[in-house]
């Protein structure tokens, strides 16, 4: 379940991308604010209570505050980082020049749509997306 007090940083377990970017995250997290696990591990009702589908992570990665909010994709990456001092200033920076947020968030999206494709050019393993989540149209631009 999902505890009110903690903030929680949820990942897409069968994506290596995310897998990758969740190993990233976990090593600057030195002072443990976030629970760093896959969407996979809650059950969805769990998610559900906090505004959050299996969908909606299957789509992104998801970041739940402790206040209750939710940021997905780009969003999300940027408030997990701001936490820290090395890279608070650079997310500053995003914020500061809208046109840099935007280079930012069209990368994400790029880089979620083909996430399987980035697996096979790295050779890693492929991230098996389900049907499912691919026909969410919801989130399609």
């Amino acid at each position: 379940m999902l505890e009110a007090s903690q903030a929680y940083l949820l990942f897409d377990s069968d994506c290596s991308v995310c897998r990758i970017w969740s190993r990233w995250a976990e090593r600057i997290d030195k002072r443990n604010l976030y629970v760093i696990i896959p969407y996979q591990s809650i059950p969805e009702t769990a998610l559900e209570s906090r505004g959050v589908t299996y969908a909606d992570c299957a789509h992104s990665l998801q970041l739940i505050a402790t206040n209750g909010s939710v940021q997905r994709g780009a969003l999300a990456i940027n408030r997990f980082l701001f936490n820290y001092p090395i890279w608070s200033g650079l997310v500053s920076l995003l914020y500061m020049i809208p046109v840099l947020l935007l280079v930012e968030l069209a990368v994400y999206r790029l880089v979620a749509r083909y996430r399987q494709l980035l697996s096979r050019w790295f050779e890693l393993k492929p991230c098996s997306i389900t049907a499912a989540h691919s026909n969410d149209n919801r989130h399609k631009p």
